[in-house]
């Protein structure tokens, strides 16, 4: 499972590039009281389905949805006070999401938690799930970020993006 926080769609054209057996779960808003779910569900060919394929190889969890042409995604305050007034009782992250995190700890790349809505967000899809979290986050955290990693046990590293992607693409690749 990968959590996706940005609202573009580079992940999923990344994936729709190799095809295969995956599917993708987004927020979706909810303002002005015309969609009743907090989420919707799409195959890899981008057909809506009633909801994520636990057969899936690859989930794709966009809690804040996608910006793009048909989507939708949370933007405004009242966006995220209806998700805010559910998400500690685990009401927006769909149960194929939960089942997934189940006794698995999480990676986290490319994201800050320097948010409060972030670190809301981050501690409610990690509730339940395993230890031994880790975190890349380059340069000086905040006093906030602190206390967030401390409290859920993150190991954090202080290593960008490309240090990491550097540092994998110097691992011999076996070939068949």
């Amino acid at each position: 499972m990968v959590v996706d926080t940005w609202y573009d769609d580079t992940l999923l054209t990344a994936f729709g590039r190799r095809g295969g057996d995956w599917g993708l779960v987004q927020g979706v808003s909810r303002a002005g009281g015309l969609v009743d779910a907090f989420t919707r569900a799409y195959d890899a060919r981008g057909t809506e389905v009633v909801a994520p394929d636990p057969a899936w190889t690859t989930l794709i969890y966009k809690p804040y949805g996608l910006a793009r042409p048909g989507s939708s995604f949370l933007m405004s305050d009242s966006d995220y006070v209806e998700v805010l007034t559910e998400i500690d009782i685990q009401t927006p992250i769909p149960a194929e999401v939960q089942n997934r995190r189940t006794g698995r700890p999480f990676l986290f790349l490319g994201c800050r938690f320097d948010d409060q809505l972030l670190r809301i967000y981050a501690r409610q899809i990690a509730k339940r799930s395993s230890t031994g979290h880790i975190a890349l986050l380059p340069g000086p955290i905040s006093r906030m970020e602190a206390r967030f990693l401390d409290e859920l046990d993150i190991r954090r590293l202080d290593l960008d993006l490309d240090a990491l992607t550097s540092r994998l693409g110097a691992v011999p690749q076996q070939v068949d």
